[in-house]
């Protein structure tokens, strides 16, 4: 067992050599979850769609505060496209001990007469199953290596409080996410893998 390390007063276990795959990390919360991962010595997968360049100056940025970093581009709306990310990331770094869950979007605000069948399949596989599809595919990684590891799953509080105008469909797929998130603790805890 490692020597936890501390924080002003705050002690955690010491994160040094793991690999996160934190998904959405070129910008916003996903690149701050990244860069801090990367400050405590991990080993980072940094996954983007479209925003490469913002995702390198993560990468970099973890590789100057000592840690590791990867760049995976992958659309999280294709299946295959995330099976390929988690391989490349267990064929660079031989294993995920976690896994955030941040990719995600609004895609568009649609008042409930406005919205249309194809505009939902898109914020649901965008939101909600690419979470489920990501956590399959890392789940498996991490049961076959028998050592746990962690689920970390970000939503909104839209989906606690409806959101604003014109988001009931994001708002229902980050409930979604809310909870299945709380099912997957207890289905995954005899697996020493914590979901949150």
């Amino acid at each position: 067992m490692s020597e936890p390390v501390s924080f002003s007063g705050f002690s955690m276990p010491d994160l040094r050599g793991k690999v996160a795959l934190v998904t959405g990390s070129s910008l916003g919360i996903g690149a701050a979850v990244a860069k801090a991962f990367g400050a405590q010595g991990m080993k980072v997968v940094v996954h983007y769609n479209r925003s490469a360049a913002p995702a390198a100056q993560v990468a970099e940025a973890i590789e100057a505060n000592g840690g590791q970093a990867m760049l995976v581009g992958a659309d999280v709306r294709d299946t295959s496209a995330i099976a390929r990310c988690v391989d490349e990331a267990l064929q660079r770094f031989g294993r995920i001990d976690v896994l955030v869950n941040n990719a995600g979007s609004l895609v568009r605000r649609a008042l409930l007469q406005e919205q249309s069948d194809e505009l939902f399949e898109e914020v649901m596989q965008i939101n909600a199953r690419s979470a489920m599809t990501f956590t399959r595919t890392v789940v498996s990684a991490m049961r076959e290596r028998q050592q746990g590891g962690s689920i970390i799953n970000v939503t909104s509080m839209a989906a606690r409080n409806g959101g604003g105008p014109g988001s009931s469909m994001y708002a229902g797929s980050k409930g979604f996410v809310s909870t299945v998130t709380r099912a997957l603790a207890r289905e995954l805890v005899h697996d020493r893998i914590r979901v949150n």
